[in-house]
C-alpha cells in the first residue's frame, strides 16, 4: 500500500537535499513524495526540480504560494488521496527504517480494529545538532514529556506527538479536513481528531534525527530550570498568546465536531475556549476542574502562573 509523504518547504536550501536523500534511502520503497513550497526566495525551487527530474514517478511538486506551515500542510492534505499518509519536515533526516518500522506497527494495530477506524501512529525521535550529531536518543526523555498522555484533556494545551513522526490513514484525513484557520498546527489538529474520533498508537522507537539549528519553528530545548528561564525570556505576553491560540483551536474543534462529541468533551472544549475571556481565578478553576495538566512540574507551574 503506497504511502503519501507530505513535505512542506520554505527557504529550505540548507538542509533540504539531506532530507530528500534520507527519504530516497528508505528500506521501504513503496511511497510517493508530495511537496509544496510556501513561497521560498532562496534556492529551494532549484533543489526540488533537480530531485523531481531524478525520480519523476514518485516525487511530485504541487503548485505553491505564500503560506504558513499550517496552510502548506493543509493544502498537501487536501491533495493526497492515499490510504496511508506521513508528514515530513524539511530539515530532519529520516533513519533508513522509518517508513518500514512505522508501517509494520501501524498495520499490526489496524488489523486489531474495525475496518475504517481513523488511526494515527507516532514515534519517538532522536534529537541532533545542526551537523546531525546526536544530542539525545529520545526526544520524549530529553523534553520530559510522557507520550502516553493521550486523553483530550492532556492534548488540548500540549501536543504529545511531533508531526514528522506521524503515520495515519485516509479515514482520519477525511475526518480532520478542512483544517480551519484557528488550528494551532496541522499535526495538533489531527491528534485532537484521533483522540476524540479514532485511535492513537505510540511506537517507542526513534525513527528520525530531529535536527536543531536555531531556526526551528518548534524545537527541542531540553527540560529544567533553563527551560523555564527560556520560556520566561519570551515575555509573558508571548507565552500567554501561544496558550490562547490553543484555546481558540479548542473552540474551532468544538464547532467543527459538535455533532460527534460527547457532552463531557463539549463541556471541556467550551471551558478551554473561554479561557482568554475568563477572569484570573476562573481560568485556574477551569484548569483544575478538568485536570488539564502538562507533562512536568515546571510546565504546570508556568502555565498556572501565566494563564
Amino acid at each position: 500500500m503506497t504511502i503519501d509523504i507530505l513535505l512542506a518547504v520554505f527557504n529550505s536550501e540548507r538542509f533540504l537535499a539531506a532530507q530528500l536523500d534520507s527519504i530516497l534511502a528508505q528500506e521501504d520503497r513503496d511511497w510517493r513524495l508530495l511537496i509544496r513550497d510556501g513561497g521560498s526566495t532562496d534556492g529551494t525551487a532549484a533543489i526540488l526540480e533537480e530531485y523531481r527530474r531524478r525520480d519523476p514517478g514518485r516525487i511530485v511538486l504541487l503548485p505553491g504560494g505564500k503560506a504558513t506551515a499550517r496552510e502548506n500542510f493543509a493544502a498537501l492534505l487536501e491533495a493526497s488521496r492515499a490510504e496511508r499518509i506521513m508528514f515530513c519536515d524539511h530539515d530532519d533526516c529520516w533513519l533508513p527504517g522509518k517508513i518500514g518500522h512505522s508501517r509494520a506497527a501501524f498495520e499490526e494495530r489496524a488489523s486489531e480494529l474495525p475496518a475504517g477506524t481513523p488511526l494515527l501512529l507516532f514515534s519517538d525521535l532522536a534529537v541532533a545538532d545542526e551537523k546531525l550529531r546526536i544530542v539525545a536518543d529520545s526526544f520524549f526523555r530529553h523534553e520530559h514529556i510522557d507520550p502516553r498522555r493521550l486523553e483530550l484533556r492532556h492534548l488540548l494545551l500540549q501536543n504529545a506527538a511531533c508531526g514528522c513522526t506521524m503515520l495515519f490513514n485516509r479515514p482520519l484525513r477525511e475526518l480532520a479536513l478542512p483544517i480551519p484557520p484557528e488550528a494551532f498546527m496541522h499535526d495538533h489538529w489531527l491528534m485532537l481528531t484521533a483522540a476524540c474520533l479514532g485511535r492513537i498508537e505510540y511506537l517507542p522507537e526513534s525513527t528520525l534525527l530531529y535536527r536543531q539549528h536555531g531556526d526551528n519553528v518548534f524545537g527541542a530545548s531540553g527540560y529544567g530550570v533553563g527551560y523555564f528561564c527560556r520560556k520566561l525570556s519570551l515575555g509573558i505576553g508571548e507565552v500567554r498568546g501561544r496558550l490562547f491560540r490553543l484555546c481558540r483551536q479548542a473552540g474551532a474543534f468544538r464547532e467543527q465536531f459538535r455533532g460527534r462529541l460527547s457532552s463531557e468533551e463539549l463541556a471541556l472544549l467550551a471551558d478551554v475556549a473561554r479561557l482568554p475571556e475568563a477572569g484570573f481565578l476562573e481560568r485556574r478553576r477551569i484548569l483544575w476542574r478538568h485536570r488539564i495538566f502538562k507533562s512536568g512540574f515546571l510546565r504546570n507551574l508556568g502555565m498556572f502562573l501565566v494563564v
